[in-house]
């Protein structure tokens, strides 16, 4: 981490760490010490995976914290444009991959795995 001397620094090293990402997808995988026991990193591996299978752009996953469900690790939370964040539960390499053929390609929810959907205000 830089060193920060100014709330300008601040500012600008908080857009390079943010998880929004304008005109992206990005999957949000739960990477606290929970969800690194219950196989968070191969979920982050099987999703890479599958993007790269799937040939898909504009799509990124990236680690955070925790969610605060630790007994439903690993979670993914998916963030489309212009659409409401989905989370997913125990998401193994076979859901993982799941998520990128049903939910990504095809807009269809992986409802095996579902653990909520956020509601439009």
């Amino acid at each position: 981490m830089p060193k920060l001397k100014s709330i300008e620094d601040l500012k600008a090293y908080a857009k390079t760490v943010s998880v929004e990402r304008p005109g992206k997808t990005v999957l949000s995988v739960g990477t606290a010490t929970c969800g690194i026991a219950a196989g968070g990193r191969e979920a982050i591996d099987a999703l890479n995976d599958a993007i790269k299978a799937n040939h898909l752009k504009d799509i990124e996953v990236v680690e955070t914290g925790c969610l605060g469900f630790c007994y439903a690790e690993p979670l993914v939370e998916v963030r489309a444009p212009g659409a409401a964040s989905v989370y997913y539960a125990g998401v193994t390499e076979e859901i993982a991959k799941k998520i990128i053929e049903d939910h990504i390609v095809r807009g269809l929810i992986v409802e095996a795995a579902l653990l909520s959907k956020e509601v439009p205000r």
